[in-house]
């Protein structure tokens, strides 16, 4: 038992007004307050149920830890993790331009839904409608929630209660349990597996295809590889197998990339003009991953198949709302200019910063810190892109190791993340550290004052 903490006795717990009462600096609802200190007591009673021990003065402090945890609940990041396109941290950041463009929202209504050159009811789909059509080369495209979405939508669609023929090598779980097999059992679609896990050929296709085949489902690997003997039947090559038999290919690109990334040193994704062209009937892919823009997935293909998808009653409830569209129709003008690379979409930036330019910020961070429990160091490290995007790709970086003369390097990323803005790093070889790759010039202060504010 540690000094200060004695067995849990439930009756020399405090009550829930006196707990409020200790917290009277904290602005949230007295509701919220009254709920959160129910729970915790009833937490406390059963820790006392199983004999634990704890420090009852430091009920209060436990108490507003967990209030200003909802208080600041979400809030800036700094991201020195080398991971540009980070899951846990809202994958894209978004433009100044995204934001700029809210102004349109605000106290204000918009013709979301309305046509104003007749004063009739419109169409929500038709904002974003030209714009994917001319940056896909598609026939068609809307746009729906996420990707998951897309692909959930596009499966019901075109084949419930029927038949969708897919490769065991792309039977993968995509993070967040997306699951391939479960998206086919949740629409609906009846799934038929073919090949092996390495190695699938074009006749293991034919050989599947029964009159019940409504679907052939091939999804891109921007986020797993399979290497060594493997076998995978091309695109195209399906794409002719469907046309043969009259049963449309749909691909799930899961990122999909509209301007070439191998520019950045990474390995070239296929475009998704590219994927359009090969007469894929439909394609899914995110809109918060190489596109820079808001959680989304775009649906992109032939007129006739889109059309059947927008009939779909269940597009109401995957529907993007009017924030979701602005941003998206801001993030899809980005790439309007000849389709070169967007140097306004901040994961295009970030992707593009040079050695030269991380190493100029690592001195400049370092020469800003001034605490002796602190030792710092630049090393060279590898970035990556994330979020599913060239999984085993890297890229050149610049990180700063920070050594305490006390705190172990849990504990120092600990110290970082409770700071305003939160700082996330990586620990590597025993060692905190901030990968530059993401992290602003101008971040650099908030990183110096919270390294220099850091105790011995």
């Amino acid at each position: 038992m540690k000094k200060n903490e004695e067995p849990l006795d439930r009756s020399k717990l405090p009550s829930i007004d006196k707990l409020i009462q200790g917290v009277g600096e904290i602005d949230l609802p007295h509701s919220m307050k009254k709920n959160e200190a129910r729970d915790m007591l009833s937490e406390m009673r059963q820790l006392a149920g199983k004999g634990k021990s704890i420090e009852l003065s430091n009920l209060t402090e436990l108490y507003r830890k967990r209030l200003k945890k909802i208080e600041t609940s979400l809030r800036k990041v700094i991201n020195g993790t080398g991971v540009v396109i980070h899951t846990n941290l809202g994958r894209s950041p978004l433009s100044s331009e995204m934001l700029e463009a809210l102004e349109l929202l605000r106290d204000s209504y918009v013709n979301l839904e309305l046509d104003l050159d007749d004063g009739r009811r419109g169409n929500r789909h038709d904002h974003l409608r030209p714009w994917i059509k001319a940056l896909t080369s598609a026939e068609n495209g809307l746009l729906v929630n996420n990707n998951a979405a897309a692909v959930l939508l596009s499966l019901n669609s075109l084949a419930d209660k029927k038949e969708v023929i897919i490769s065991r090598g792309q039977l993968v779980e995509i993070g967040g349990s997306f699951r391939i097999p479960e998206i086919l059992r949740k629409a609906g679609s009846k799934l038929v597996e073919v090949g092996t896990t390495n190695r699938t050929h074009l006749k293991d296709y034919a050989g599947a295809i029964t009159i019940r085949t409504k679907l052939l489902l091939w999804v891109h690997s921007s986020n797993y590889k399979i290497t060594g003997f493997t076998k995978e039947v091309s695109l195209p090559e399906l794409v002719e197998l469907g046309q043969e038999h009259g049963i449309p290919v749909l691909a799930d690109l899961g990122s999909g990339a509209l301007v070439p990334i191998d520019g950045f040193g990474l390995q070239r994704e296929p475009l998704v003009s590219e994927i359009i062209r090969t007469g894929v009937d439909v394609v899914t892919f995110s809109t918060d991953k190489l596109l820079g823009g808001p959680q989304g997935g775009i649906i992109a293909g032939k007129q006739k198949i889109l059309a059947k998808i927008e009939k779909n009653n269940l597009l109401r409830a995957l529907r993007p709302d009017k924030t979701q569209i602005l941003l998206t129709l801001q993030g899809l003008k980005a790439f309007s200019k000849d389709l070169e690379v967007p140097n306004d979409v901040p994961i295009y930036r970030d992707l593009a910063r040079e050695i030269s330019v991380l190493e100029k910020q690592a001195h400049s961070l370092v020469a800003g810190v001034n605490n002796p429990a602190l030792v710092l160091d630049i090393i060279k490290t590898q970035a990556q892109v994330g979020s599913g995007a060239s999984p085993s790709e890297s890229m050149p970086s610049v990180g700063v190791t920070v050594k305490h003369s006390s705190l172990n390097p849990s504990k120092l990323a600990s110290c970082l993340r409770s700071n305003d803005p939160a700082i996330m790093g990586r620990i590597m070889d025993d060692l905190f550290m901030i990968d530059l790759k993401a992290v602003r010039e101008a971040e650099n202060i908030a990183i110096i004052q919270a390294l220099n504010s850091i105790l011995d």
